[in-house]
């Protein structure tokens, strides 16, 4: 979509650009239509700069040029006028093109398509593979925890621990060795730090790794019964969606 604003002291010129802009190609919306140099410089002041400005050059307090005097345009110009002896004066004042009245319908097109290029460019290749190369950035993982226990600082490589699980809002982990250690993240905080390859959130109390898997089996309602090592005395069971995700993670693996 592009936004125009048309400052033009004839209501029947105004009118006439107006349509011709909805025959455009282009799916174009008019923001405003101005008649003075005075309105036009209060209205850029406050509102927000359209993509083109269809500017005519001799209003009834004086000519449009004195608006570039007082407002900072960050839009494209194209001057409309029945004289052309301003031409020079216009290009001096970066306007993008000059279209004498009446203005022709192929000209008008011209010169929308040519200011359009400016605004959407043909994107560029470099662009297009900063997504490629953030997916092939090797993302930084947990490798061990920091573990306060006992008064005593503990390290724990993430190799060593079996599984993450919460109950009554502590979290714990416990290792293959099965020593049982609090954390202070919660199990969706831990997910996001762990390794995808190695860690799996099997339910809405369990994080597993690959390596505590004893046993899976199908049981009741399509769902999955896991057994971990080392062994807890509750039975977890992975629903029918989680469960799909959880063998493809297995297979991949």
């Amino acid at each position: 979509m592009i936004t125009v604003l048309i400052i033009e002291d004839e209501a029947a010129n105004a009118a006439r650009l107006q349509k011709m802009l909805l025959q455009s190609e282009e799916e174009i919306v008019v923001t405003a239509v101005l008649q003075t140099v005075r309105e036009s410089i209060a209205w850029l002041e406050t509102e927000k700069s359209p993509d083109i400005i269809f500017m005519d050059i001799r209003l009834t307090d004086g000519l449009s040029f004195e608006i570039f005097n007082q407002v900072n345009i960050k839009s494209y110009v194209i001057f409309t006028t029945a004289y052309d002896e301003y031409a020079l004066q216009a290009f001096e004042v970066n306007g993008i093109d000059y279209l004498l009245k009446p203005i022709e319908q192929k000209k008008l097109d011209s010169s929308i398509k040519r200011i359009k290029s400016f605004i959407t460019p043909e994107p560029d290749n470099s662009v297009v593979e900063i997504p490629k190369k953030m997916r092939l950035h090797k993302e930084i993982y947990r490798s061990r925890f920091l573990i306060n226990h006992k008064d005593l600082f503990i390290t724990i490589p993430c190799t060593n621990i079996a599984y993450f699980n919460s109950e009554n809002k502590i979290v714990q982990l416990t290792t293959h060795s099965n020593q049982k250690y609090v954390v202070k993240q919660t199990l969706d905080e831990l997910i996001q730090e762990l390794n995808p390859n190695d860690f799996f959130k099997v339910s809405r109390n369990y994080i597993v790794s690959l390596k505590s898997i004893h046993k899976l089996s199908q049981s009741f309602d399509y769902k999955l019964k896991l057994e971990l090592t080392p062994a807890i005395n509750e039975i977890i069971l992975i629903s029918r969606e989680r469960g799909i995700s959880f063998k493809n993670w297995l297979d991949s693996k």
